[in-house]
């Protein structure tokens, strides 16, 4: 009798999510030919009549196939913890029933996928699927150079590994101190989002060919408090705090300027025996007493970094890296070479490379698949611990780096989904400040003095003024320095942004009733900010004082008295008001509380809980 064969079984072996899936399966082979299906998780068997799992023995047994194929479907649970279900499809032997031929499928790390090998060489067929539990997209913010700090808040959506959302609606709002305003320079795009990896910088860098890794006398001519005959000891002056620091290198004397680079004398540890002057150099020198000793900081380009739960070799040149304390300013991923110019200043001048190192040197690692025995999240990574991998950076990083794990990232969607796995769609982005309101104290008569209850957050020369009883239609005044005789460009006493805007209508003595003169620049040449231009030459008496206004009803904007106080106090208008005592007053243009809004779209979710950063200091200015 001729063999039957099973052909082929098909099932989804994607990640199930954790509120559980309902997923057909189909056997495909020989009409005739007899199978068994058994499902387990853990030490549980699925009962293909209950649908549920049980802890007794079950499964399906010597199932003939009546045409080619053979149809069902499993229920699988709720979870509150990651799963895994292991399928065996048993082609029964014993009524002439075997699997096709064995086709074998391997990872990238060279371990076998079985999900994706077809056949067998035996009587059992393997699948294996895991359910993992959802994951979480967190939107935040951040300040990458440390210029704008405050209160961050956060927006959390939830969503099942490898699916997807409709739209969700957020807000973050970003607080400053009192003391402190803000202001916004631009409304944010999907371009000013931040996606993060976080690699772990290994304990010593990496030294380049060539590299000057002391570049700087970093503290000079700190004075020794005892001689150094012998032992590694030395005792200073003055404490290390600030000055000298572990991997320095040690100048003072003939011994030790004739070390340098690799071999240069360093300090090994400070703080020795809890006495802040106390340091430990890595070899002895003698030292006289009162000698001065210098010491420069190490840093490299060059470092290991590794990484448990991320593949670091994503990080790409041009990526940049927080700057922390371990950076002078922003770094970047870079290339570094140095190179030799040949034949300089002769015909034929070209360069030769002597030196030429990757941003990113993966040293031929190969990924490693591994997946969580809790989570059962899989995930492939270059550079463990044990084997890391190099990253350049185009600014030596100090060697208090060593040890730390640090913030390397990009923006956009393209690289949030190249770096993290998440598809996300960003729509009807914008940013807003809180509106500042106070009332006055007090009346104000025709002044451009204003006593309010409370100035934080208010700005001079940005902030302005509305409210019941503010004069919105003359925006300024201010008196000439300085006659104009048939000319266009005007000196004003104080700066023009102040009082005047692009467009306004300018009157005073020497201007005709009869003409519409306007503004037409603001310090046009701009190498003078109380030079402003107007629309025809105009001829005015030094003194003379001129008024702006603007059919448009332009609010008075804040001159001075607000900046960075907090509490009551007298602000000084751009123009003349007459105000009621506890007459409400609001501020727009600066703040204390910045809100980013908009709607985000999860077309895909990732395998792990990822925090997408809008920059902050892209989108805002704190004063």
């Amino acid at each position: 009798m001729r063999e039957k064969i099973i052909r082929n079984f098909q099932i989804d072996t994607s990640d199930i999510k954790a509120s559980g899936e309902r997923r057909q399966f189909v056997i495909a082979g020989d009409k005739g030919a007899i199978f068994s299906l058994e499902i387990k998780s853990g030490n549980n068997y699925y009962n293909f009549q209950t649908n549920l799992f049980q802890t007794t023995e079950t499964k399906l047994s010597n199932i003939t196939m009546g045409t080619n194929s053979y149809m069902g479907q499993v229920k699988f649970p709720k979870v509150a913890a990651g799963a895994q279900y292991d399928i065996f499809l048993y082609a029964e032997t014993n009524y002439n029933t075997k699997h096709a031929k064995y086709t074998e499928v391997r990872f990238n790390d060279g371990t076998i996928d079985i999900n994706s090998s077809k056949g067998s060489n035996s009587n059992l067929l393997q699948k294996v699927i895991y359910q993992t539990l959802d994951v979480t997209l967190t939107l935040t913010s951040f300040a990458p150079n440390g210029t704008i700090t405050g209160t961050i808040g956060t927006k959390a959506i939830t969503t099942s590994r490898n699916k997807s959302t409709g739209k969700v609606a957020f807000e973050i709002d970003f607080d400053v101190a009192s003391t402190r305003t803000l202001t916004i320079n631009k409304q944010p795009t999907n371009q000013d989002v931040m996606a993060f990896v976080t690699p772990v910088v290994g304990s010593d860098p990496v030294n380049i060919s060539g590299e000057n890794i002391y570049p700087a006398v970093t503290a000079a001519d700190k004075v020794v408090n005892g001689a150094v005959s012998s032992g590694t000891n030395v005792t200073m002056d003055d404490d290390f705090t600030g000055l000298w620091a572990v991997g320095d290198k040690i100048t003072g004397n003939a011994a030790f300027d004739a070390r340098t680079q690799e071999t240069a004398v360093t300090v090994t540890a400070v703080n020795v025996g809890s006495n802040a002057k106390v340091f430990t150099m890595s070899e002895a020198i003698a030292i006289d007493d009162d000698e001065t000793l210098s010491f420069s900081n190490r840093r490299n380009h060059r470092w290991p970094i590794s990484s448990t739960s991320f593949d670091v070799s994503k990080i790409t040149s041009g990526m940049q890296a927080t700057k922390g304390v371990f950076f002078q300013t922003l770094p970047k991923v870079s290339e570094y070479l140095d190179q030799i110019t040949v034949l300089e200043g002769q015909p034929g001048e070209y360069k030769v490379d002597r030196v030429k190192i990757p941003g990113l040197d993966t040293l031929n690692q190969k990924p490693v698949i591994s997946r969580n025995a809790s989570t059962k999240v899989a995930t492939a990574t270059v550079g463990s611990s044990t084997t890391p991998i190099n990253i350049t950076f185009d600014k030596q990083a100090l060697l208090s780096m060593a040890g730390e794990t640090i913030k390397v990232f990009s923006y956009g969607n393209s690289e949030t989904k190249r770096l993290t796995g998440y598809d996300v769609q960003f729509s009807d982005l914008a940013i807003k400040l809180n509106e500042v309101k106070t009332i006055t104290t007090s009346a104000v008569n025709n002044s451009t003095s204003i006593p309010i209850g409370q100035r934080a957050g208010i700005m001079d020369a940005i902030s302005s003024v509305n409210g019941i009883g503010i004069n919105t239609t003359t925006f300024g005044t201010d008196t000439i320095n300085g006659a104009v005789s048939g000319a266009t460009k005007i000196v004003m006493d104080a700066n023009v942004a102040n009082t005047m805007s692009v467009g306004d209508r300018v009157t005073g003595t020497g201007i005709s009733d009869l003409k519409t003169v306007t503004v037409a620049a603001l310090n046009p040449d701009g190498d003078n900010v109380k030079e402003f231009s107007v629309s025809e030459a105009v001829t005015i008496s030094d003194g003379v004082t001129l008024s702006f206004s603007n059919e448009q009803k332009r609010p008075p904007i804040v001159v001075s008295g607000a900046g960075s106080v907090t509490g009551a106090g007298t602000i000084v208008l751009s123009s003349a008001q007459t105000l009621e005592n506890g007459a409400e007053l609001t501020f727009p243009k600066a703040g204390t509380t910045a809100t980013i809004s908009g709607n985000v779209k999860i077309n895909k979710a990732g395998n792990e809980n990822v925090t997408l950063r809008f920059d902050l200091e892209k989108l805002l200015t704190m004063h």
